[in-house]
């Protein structure tokens, strides 16, 4: 009997193949563009760059070293399919632990006396994280877009609308590529992008501010 291919994988094996889209997937992995937010606002707030250094790799620990530790052992068990966790049944397991690992993350942070932009923002993060994982349930919105489109709104809200400039054009290549390569559609860029910003804008202001 033959069995129709759950859609996430017909649409992934319908792609043309495209080295573009591949690389700019690659250069733009969720996991890069927390590592550079966490250290942009980090350097931004600390007395010095080694103080900032030291409070951005504690908390890449938590925000990316341990979930992405986590998934590598998933894909080694069989769990889940790739690291970009194609099929969205596939997702519950991985974000859950990603969730509790940033939660854990952020009362080491507040423990500690993290700078208050750092703690804001993975207070961002990981209501974005909770966000997406409720909505992936349903839905697969798509992640590269969601944490693009939340790194750009955080950086304009640190650094200025200036960084929209830049920000926006990267994350309009980001989103084409995730749909170029059969990995979302154009519906679930645009849903990820909309969760990712609209969380940051709303979350980090309201998290700064708490004393």
């Amino acid at each position: 009997m033959d069995f129709e291919p759950h859609p996430d994988l017909a649409r992934l094996r319908a792609a043309r193949r495209s080295q573009v889209a591949d690389w700019v997937a690659s250069a733009a992995d969720p996991a890069f563009l927390v590592l550079f937010v966490l250290a942009a606002v980090t350097l931004h707030s600390s007395p010095s760059v080694t103080s900032a250094l030291r409070w951005s790799l504690l908390a890449a620990a938590f925000c990316v070293g341990l979930p992405y530790m986590v998934l590598v052992l998933m894909i080694g068990r069989g769990l889940v399919l790739d690291r970009h966790v194609v099929v969205r049944e596939e997702r519950r397991w991985p974000l859950l632990a990603a969730l509790l690992s940033v939660l854990v993350g952020l009362a080491v942070l507040v423990w500690l006396g993290a700078p208050r932009p750092l703690v804001a923002l993975v207070v961002a993060m990981l209501s974005g994280l909770a966000a997406m994982t409720v909505l992936s349930h349903w839905y697969k919105a798509s992640f590269h877009a969601a944490v693009a489109g939340g790194v750009a709104v955080i950086l304009a809200l640190v650094f200025g609308r200036w960084t929209l400039l830049p920000a926006l054009p990267v994350l309009v290549v980001i989103s084409w590529a995730r749909v170029r390569a059969g990995r979302h559609t154009l519906g679930q860029v645009a849903i990820g992008v909309l969760v990712g910003a609209t969380l940051a804008f709303l979350v980090f202001p309201a998290a700064a501010r708490v004393p």
